[in-house]
């Protein structure tokens, strides 16, 4: 989406659609930013909580409505909850790397989806990231560290920041 349209709308609020064969299933999101490659989304859940951060391919989005009654109702629900995000002060010309750096700034946990998979199969916490790899530090589901993973950056098709699974790993990992 160019910052043409961004900035001719009211609110970037969407719901978005990331598989082919189900449009009944959609997340609700407002579009923080986008680069060349990626949409960065502060996502809400069905109820209206903030669910974090979300980093999303541009190709893996098959579908965006805008100023549906579903999102207007989210909203009403986020607003009523006086539900807000993290706020991103990473770099909007490369969401990646930006992304990456806001969570080993502020020591969140991320969740990573690598390729084709719709899994996020990678959790922890970066610990380095240089022009190709990132390195984790990998939380097991208890919040324990379990050794690290390194990962090429061009693989990686989304990530999770700050949303509700990871914040419950850092506050298990925290209360060690």
């Amino acid at each position: 989406m160019n910052k043409k349209i961004q900035n001719e709308q009211s609110d970037n609020w969407v719901e978005i659609y990331t598989d082919d064969y189900d449009f009944e299933s959609c997340s609700i999101a407002k579009i923080l930013a986008d680069d060349s490659y990626y949409y960065l989304l502060a996502n809400v859940t069905p109820r209206g909580k903030s669910d974090g951060l979300y980093l999303l391919k541009h190709d893996d989005v098959v579908g965006l409505q805008r100023n549906t009654a579903y999102i207007n109702k989210i909203k009403t629900l986020y607003r009523l909850k006086q539900e807000n995000h993290l706020e991103y002060n990473g770099e909007k010309q490369n969401l990646l790397l930006g992304l990456l750096h806001c969570a080993k700034q502020k020591e969140l946990i991320i969740s990573v989806v690598m390729g084709d998979s719709d899994l996020y199969g990678l959790k922890g916490f970066v610990k380095d990231i240089d022009e190709e790899i990132l390195t984790i530090t990998n939380v097991n589901s208890f919040g324990d560290e379990d050794g690290e993973s390194a990962v090429l950056l061009k693989d990686i098709s989304a990530i999770a920041c700050d949303d509700e699974n990871g914040s419950d790993l850092k506050l298990l990992h925290s209360n060690k």
